[in-house]
C-alpha cells in the first residue's frame, strides 16, 4: 500500500510575500519557508502570515518526527483578493498537487481570510486538518486597534468602509449648498446603491482591473497617447451635444401631454440624448480601442489586439441599435417624423447580426493567417490558461485551420482562433 504523503500547506491570499518581501510562490521546503519567513518579518514585521509560515514549519517538523512521509509549501494569491486570489490560489495548488503527488493536506492560516479557500482544497485533495493561528496580545483593546488600523491600510477594504461613506457625505453636502437639499437624499442613495450593485457583481474590480493595466500601457512617449486624448475629448463632446440635443430640440417639441409623466419624460429625454451624443461616443470608444490595440501590438500580444478589434465591431454595431432604438422612441412620441417603425427595428437587428458575424470572421480570419498559421509547429508543447501543459502537437491543418496535439492517450483538435500565444517553445490555448 503506497504511504499516505502530507502536504503541510500556508496561504497567503492577498500576496503579502510578494507585495512586501518580492518573494514569488510557490515556496518548497523548510529552508525556503524559513528564508521566507524571515524576508517578510524584516520587510514589515507586524504582518501576522510570518507566524503562519513559521506555525507551518513547526507543524511539518511534528509530523516528520511522528514518521509521517511530509513537505512543506507556501502558496500564494493576489494582492486585490476577490476570484483573482482564489484563481491564483487554485493554480499554484494544482501544480502542487500535480508535481509533488500528495495525498492530503494539512493546512495553516493566520485568519478568516485565508480560510475561505477551504471549499477549493476540499474539491481538489483529503484535508487532514486546519491550522489558524492566532497572535497573542496583551490587551484586547491594542488588538482591536491593531486590526483595524491594518484592515483601514489596504486599499481593497478602505474604500469601502472610508471611501463610500466619505462620497456620500460629500454629494450630500454638496447638494445642500446648492439649494438642493429636496434631492440630497436620492442623490446619496443613487451613488450609495450603485456602488453596492457594481461591488455585488462584480464590476468594480473589472474597473479597477482596466484602468491597473491602460495606467501601466498608457505613457505621453507612445504612439497611442494622442488617440487616448482625443477619445477623453471626443466623449465629453458627446456628452455635451447629447444635452444640446435634448435642451434644443426634444424640450422643443415635446408635447403637452407628455409633461407631468415622469415615466415617459425620463424615456424621452433619454433617448434625445442617446441619438445626440451616440456619433460622438463611438468615435471615441474607437480611437480608445484602437489606442489599446497599439498598445497590445507593441506588448507583443496579438490575442488582445484581436480581442480589441471585435470590440470596435460590436461597439459599432451595438451603437446602430441604440441609435435606432433612441429614434423609435422619439417619433413613437411624436418628437421627431420618419423615424423607423418596428419592422425597420427587425431589419436593423438582422443587419447588426451579420455585420458582427462578418466583422469576427474577417477579424479571426487575419488572426489565424498573419499571426497563427506562421508561427505554429509541429512538436511544440500546448498549455492552458493556467499554464498547465495539456499535450504536443502532432499536426497542423492549415486549410481549416486548426491543429490536434495528445493530451494523456487522447487525440485533440484546437482552432488557431483558441491560441492565445505562441512562442518558439509553447502555445497557449483558452482552456484550462
Amino acid at each position: 500500500m503506497a504511504k499516505n504523503k502530507i502536504l503541510v500547506l500556508c496561504v497567503d491570499r492577498d500576496d503579502d510575500l510578494g507585495k512586501k518581501a518580492g518573494i514569488k510562490a510557490p515556496i518548497i521546503g523548510e529552508k525556503a519557508n524559513l528564508k521566507a519567513a524571515q524576508a517578510l518579518a524584516l520587510a514589515d514585521p507586524t504582518e501576522s502570515d510570518v507566524n503562519a509560515i513559521y506555525q507551518a514549519v513547526a507543524t511539518y517538523r511534528k509530523l516528520k518526527e511522528e514518521g509521517e512521509y511530509v513537505e512543506v509549501a507556501t502558496i500564494t494569491g493576489h494582492r486585490v483578493r476577490g476570484t483573482k486570489a482564489d484563481r491564483e490560489v487554485a493554480r499554484q495548488l494544482e501544480n502542487l498537487l500535480e508535481e509533488g503527488k500528495y495525498t492530503s493536506v494539512a493546512l495553516v492560516t493566520d485568519g478568516a481570510d485565508d480560510e475561505q479557500i477551504l471549499p477549493m482544497l476540499q474539491s481538489r485533495v483529503k484535508i487532514e486538518f486546519v491550522k489558524t493561528v492566532l497572535v497573542k496580545q496583551t490587551k484586547e483593546l491594542e488588538k482591536s486597534y491593531y486590526v483595524v488600523k491594518e484592515i483601514l491600510k489596504d486599499p481593497y477594504f478602505a474604500r469601502l468602509i472610508l471611501g463610500v461613506p466619505g462620497l456620500m457625505a460629500l454629494i450630500g453636502v454638496t447638494a445642500w449648498l446648492l439649494g438642493m437639499e429636496h434631492d440630497a437624499l436620492k442623490l446619496v442613495l443613487l451613488v450609495g446603491g450603485a456602488y453596492l450593485f457594481f461591488r455585488g457583481f462584480g464590476i468594480e474590480d473589472f474597473v479597477s482591473k482596466t484602468l491597473t493595466e491602460f495606467k501601466k500601457s498608457a505613457s505621453i512617449e507612445r504612439a497611442s497617447f494622442p488617440l487616448y486624448i482625443s477619445a477623453l475629448v471626443l466623449f465629453v463632446l458627446s456628452v455635451w451635444a447629447g444635452y444640446d440635443y435634448d435642451t434644443n430640440f426634444v424640450m422643443q417639441r415635446v408635447t403637452t401631454g407628455l409633461m407631468g409623466n415622469t415615466a415617459k419624460e425620463l424615456m424621452v429625454f433619454s433617448s434625445g440624448f442617446m441619438v445626440g451624443a451616440m456619433v460622438l461616443f463611438v468615435l471615441a470608444g474607437i480611437l480608445f480601442l484602437v489606442g489599446r490595440m497599439v498598445d497590445m501590438y507593441h506588448k507583443k500580444r496579438a490575442a488582445l489586439v484581436k480581442r480589441y478589434a471585435r470590440s470596435i465591431v460590436s461597439l459599432v454595431t451595438l451603437a446602430i441599435l441604440v441609435q435606432k432604438g433612441g429614434e423609435f422612441i422619439l417619433c413613437w412620441n411624436d418628437v421627431i417624423q420618419n423615424g423607423p417603425k418596428i419592422a425597420d427595428l427587425m431589419w436593423w437587428v438582422v443587419i447588426s447580426f451579420i455585420l458582427t458575424a462578418a466583422g469576427f470572421y474577417v477579424i479571426n480570419y487575419i488572426y489565424a493567417i498573419r499571426y497563427v498559421k506562421p508561427r505554429l509547429k509541429r512538436g511544440l508543447d500546448v498549455k492552458g490558461v493556467n499554464k498547465k501543459k495539456l499535450g504536443e502537437i502532432t499536426s497542423i491543418d492549415y486549410k481549416n485551420r486548426c491543429f490536434y496535439f495528445i493530451s494523456g492517450d487522447v487525440r485533440q483538435k484546437s482552432s488557431f482562433g483558441e491560441v492565445l500565444e505562441i512562442s518558439n517553445e509553447k502555445v497557449v490555448i483558452s482552456r484550462s
